[in-house]
């Protein structure tokens, strides 16, 4: 039975991936900002009890990552896979900004959640991972960050973002290959969500369905790659 640790778990993509990974049998660690609000995840855990801990986790904060770190650490927790799931389109988080309206403020926080959360969560948990069976970390990318696929103007801030996560992917993979650890960058297609939109073609379930499946066939030799939901190498 494998554990896995989810950010940004109360919704869209984190919070299927919670559903579907308890389903098969895994223990989840599903973290969010405001876990007294996170009233599906609170349904979940009356399904499947202890085999779900809901924590709060602001990913932008150092505190909040050092309060669940050593949390996990004090109860000898082991992780076999981080996803790095939590991301947001903008400041606002509701919709990207035009050019000829965009602010220094809305690039920060976008890096920050979408780029360097990421980098330092991994970083946080990097123990706990270490002492795990085959431990893999999965950051959530995007289409929009491949610059080969690049075709449409506009989404600055997440575009920019996405490509500067996958250099950190990229660069993790090298850092931790003599570890054994499996680094990837997921694009999960465009998925009706509250980020992708009811015109998107790919319906939530799926796309997770099919992820957790490249992630089960993930191995060391897959690291450091840009992979999406059907486990097609992406161009950077």
């Amino acid at each position: 039975m494998i554990k896995i640790l989810i950010t940004g778990a109360s919704r869209g993509l984190g919070l299927e991936f919670t559903k579907q990974y308890l389903e098969r049998g895994d223990n989840v660690i599903a973290t969010c900002r405001q876990p007294e609000k996170a009233k599906e995840l609170e349904g979940l855990q009356k399904d499947f009890g202890k085999r779900l801990e809901i924590e709060q986790l602001d990913v932008t904060s150092e505190k909040s990552k050092d309060v669940l770190y050593q949390k996990l650490l004090d109860d000898s927790i082991e992780i076999n896979i981080l996803i790095n799931n939590a991301g947001i389109i903008s400041g606002d988080e509701k919709e990207g900004l035009s050019f000829g309206n965009l602010y220094k403020e809305d690039f920060s926080k976008v890096f920050q959640v979408n780029t360097v959360s990421p980098i330092l969560i991994s970083e946080k948990f990097l123990p706990l991972l270490k002492e795990a069976i085959e431990p893999k970390i999965v950051n959530i990318s995007s289409m929009s960050g491949s610059i080969n696929n690049k075709t449409r103007s506009g989404g600055y801030a997440y575009s920019s973002s996405k490509a500067a996560l996958n250099m950190m992917t990229k660069t993790l993979s090298n850092e931790l290959k003599e570890m054994e650890i499996t680094v990837v960058a997921i694009h999960p297609g465009w998925i009706k969500t509250d980020m992708g939109g009811e015109n998107a073609p790919l319906e939530l379930e799926s796309s997770i369905t099919s992820i957790i499946s490249v992630i089960d066939s993930l191995s060391i030799k897959d690291t450091g790659k840009f992979l999406d939901w059907q486990r097609n190498e992406v161009q950077w």
